[in-house]
Parts: C-alpha cells; structure tokens; sequence
C-alpha cells in the first residue's frame, strides 16, 4: 500500500520546518510528499527545496503563480497523488512518530474502509497544551465515536463536523467521487462527508498530531463563550445563512447520487431527512415568539438532535434575525 503526503503551504516559513521534519520521522515513511505552495512570499519554497535534498522519499513541489486559496489548493494536491492513500497535512502542525504506521494499520484491517483520522492534542504556537482535544473542542462525545465504530458515520457527520483535515486519510479510489471541491464547502468536511456515505470512516482514539494554535490559523480551535455565541445567532442573516446550509448539502446529495456505485439509497435517504430538517427551518415564522411551539415540537421530534447539534441550535433559531425572502430547493 502506498501512501502520499498532501502538503499545502502558504507563507509557512515559521513552521514549515517542524512540520517536515516530523513527517520525515515517521516510523513508517510516506512513499511520496506532494507539496502544493500557494504564491508564498516568504522563504517557504526555499525551506521546501533543501527539505526535498535530504530525505530518501520523493518530494514533489508545484509552486502556484497565483494564490489559489486553501480548497483549490489542496484539490490540487490531491490529483497529483499516486498512492493508494492521501493523507492531508497542514503546514504548522507537528506529526506525532506512529501517525503513518497507525494510518496504514486501519487501512489494512477491511477493504470497506474509506478513510480514517484521529483526534490532535492543541497546542500554542510554541506547542505548550491547552488542556483538551480536538474531539472534545468539537463535541465529538463518546458516544458519537461509538456510532462511527458501529457504522453510523454518516449519522454522526449530518449531525456536525467532526472530522479534521490535518487528522484525515482516504483512498485515493474516491478521487473521482470527491473531486472537484465545491467552493462552498472546506475540503476536510466535504471528504469526510462523501466517504462516509459510501464507506467506513476508522477512528484513532489516540491523537496522533500536536495541532498548533496561533493568529494565523485559518480556521483553528478557538472557543466561545455563551454571550459570543448569543452574539452572533442575532448577527446571523436567515435568507443568507440557510439559504447556504441548503444548497451545501444539496450539492453534496448530488454528487454522490451521479456515482451509484458507491452510494445506497439509505444514505440517499438520510440526505434527504437533513435537507428536511434545514428547510423546516428556514421556514420558521418571521416573528420570533411564533417559532417558538415549532422549534419545541422538533426537539420533541428529535429533529434538533439528529440533524443538528442539539438545543444550542434550537435556540440559534430563536434568536435568529427575520428575513425577508429566501428561496427552498
């Protein structure tokens, strides 16, 4: 089994160099690094370049002219490929030695494995703990990891985002299944979402990278607190905010129903009763004490917790902004 390494860097210079340097320590080494640098300006290629002379695997570089941005750039990675497996990688975290041979171990136990990843330990940007995981930052409760364990990934992820890119590995054989990335949706949740409705996703308990937290971050692990949160329910637009969680899972439903192959009409199902659930509410009433008794009867339903995460989005509905016109696919 062959696996590939897809590197994207952006102005990595700070980084960049723990970051390789932890890949090329892995007890089990990639068999190729394909790194996709994105217009830095900074001495990122140069860092990669030397990198590349003294390491025994191949390091492939394609340094954009252009900045593509973080998706493309990683689609761009990924079809350059040549292994059986992908495994993502960002620029300024560090590998933990076993996270390759952990990978390969998963992948090898069934054939119905799509992809796998772990959960990270955060770190500061001078990698000092911040107490806690990914998985607990993101809710990814015990409970959760055991319903992936027992087949039920795609009922966790229509749920919420559980899976981090720099944590994930998948086979390359859903490449044509993935690609290419819509622009709205971040690569990470749109592969973990696809493979899962058409295979299994493996689950490392064991973090197996230090994900490094700093101003730099292009989406990172920052927490809430309540009246942050309360904040930005009441900034949220309905005709925008729905409207763009509708047509997010709508074009993934769709993509996966043009590759029969691979998906079931159950998973088709499960799709649907998501979109159900984003279109009942997108046409909750405009006055917010009248959405009161439909958001109570969808909790009782348990709409809220299948399909959302739970009572926190319940009350987001609440406190959301009324619209004036939003069109439902």
């Amino acid at each position: 089994m062959k696996f590939s390494v897809a590197l994207c860097t952006y102005n990595g210079s700070r980084y960049l160099r723990s970051q390789l340097d932890s890949i090329a320590s892995q007890s089990r080494l990639p068999d190729e690094l394909v790194i996709c640098d994105d217009a830095s300006t900074d001495n990122t290629v140069e860092i990669i370049t030397e990198f590349a002379q003294k390491v025994t695997f191949p390091v492939r570089l394609q340094a954009n002219p252009n900045n593509l941005g973080s998706t493309a750039n990683f689609e761009q990675a990924i079809r350059m490929c040549d292994g059986d497996v992908i495994v993502l990688s960002d620029q300024d975290d560090i590998w933990l030695p076993s996270k390759l041979s952990m990978l390969e171990r998963s992948f090898e136990v069934s054939l119905s494995v799509g992809a796998v990843f772990s959960d990270a330990k955060l770190v500061d940007e001078d990698l000092k703990p911040w107490g806690y995981t990914m998985w607990e930052h993101v809710g990814f409760s015990r409970r959760s990891q055991e319903k992936m364990m027992h087949g039920e990934e795609l009922n966790v992820l229509l749920k919420h985002v559980v899976v981090t890119g720099a944590t994930l590995a998948f086979r390359s054989s859903f490449r044509d299944l993935l690609l290419p990335i819509p622009s709205n949706w971040i690569h990470d949740a749109w592969i973990a979402l696809l493979i899962s409705g058409c295979a299994r996703l493996g689950v490392l308990e064991e973090p197996q990278i230090l994900y490094r937290q700093h101003s730099q971050n292009q989406i990172g692990a920052k927490k809430f607190d309540l009246l942050t949160r309360i904040q930005e329910a009441l900034d949220l637009n309905r005709s925008s905010y729905y409207g763009d969680e509708i047509a997010r899972y709508f074009s993934a439903k769709e993509r996966l129903s043009k590759f029969p192959e691979f998906i079931s009409p159950k998973a088709l199902r499960q799709f649907d009763c998501k979109l159900d659930h984003l279109r009942f509410r997108a046409t909750l009433p405009d006055w917010r004490p009248l959405r009161l008794p439909f958001i109570l009867l969808e909790l009782l339903n348990f709409g809220y917790f299948q399909y959302s995460f739970g009572w926190q989005v319940a009350v987001k509905d609440l406190l959301i902004r009324s619209h004036s016109s939003l069109k439902i696919k």
